[in-house]
């Protein structure tokens, strides 16, 4: 007999600060025999396979996939036995059969610090976005309605904290990473 690849997708949201719940979530997921292929904005596409087969890991580049550099960079994973399942602007999706050992993409901690530098940027972008929307949006809606100015600023005001708080771990994390590094010096 034929055999059937039954394909599922799934639409969940996750913010970029969020990359290490959604590499768990894709974790539990294989686990399950449930093994991404694509993934695109707010969906995941998942093939049936056998259970814990592959281990994924996520990674903002510095730069978008098919640029020169980022190119050479994919090609020497592939070399490493580490396949690109997916790819959404800067963020690339690689798994690696969980028979080759340990899946780990961040070496030296420098680079995990690195990794996460470039994670920070989007959220102080991101914070910086929800501040001019505050700071231009606001008064603007104000002249019109201000019943809605305030609807406006209360959901601006708790996206900010939604930003902010994973921003501050993610600094705290890197400071982490930098006392650990003067450990080992």
């Amino acid at each position: 007999g034929r055999v059937v690849e039954v394909r599922k997708t799934v639409h969940k949201v996750f913010w970029a600060w969020d990359f290490q719940k959604e590499e768990d979530w894709l974790n539990a997921q294989a686990a399950k025999g449930m093994n991404l292929v694509a993934a695109g904005p707010l969906s995941y596409a998942f093939e049936e396979g056998e259970p814990g087969v592959y281990t994924y890991r996520l990674e903002l580049l510095d730069n978008l996939p098919w640029s020169m550099g980022e190119r050479e960079y994919l090609r020497f994973m592939e070399d490493a036995g580490i396949e690109q399942v997916a790819s959404m602007g800067r963020w690339v999706y690689f798994r690696k059969r969980t028979d080759g050992g340990a899946f780990e993409l961040f070496s030296d901690i420098d680079s995990r610090i690195k990794h996460l530098r470039r994670i920070q940027l989007i959220a102080l972008f991101a914070l910086a976005a929800e501040f001019f929307a505050m700071v231009v949006g606001v008064p603007n809606l104000v002249k019109g309605s201000p019943e809605m100015a305030l609807v406006v600023a209360v959901l601006v005001a708790a996206l900010a904290l939604a930003t902010a708080l994973p921003a501050l771990r993610i600094v705290r994390e890197i400071r982490r990473l930098k006392a650990e590094r003067k450990v080992r010096e």
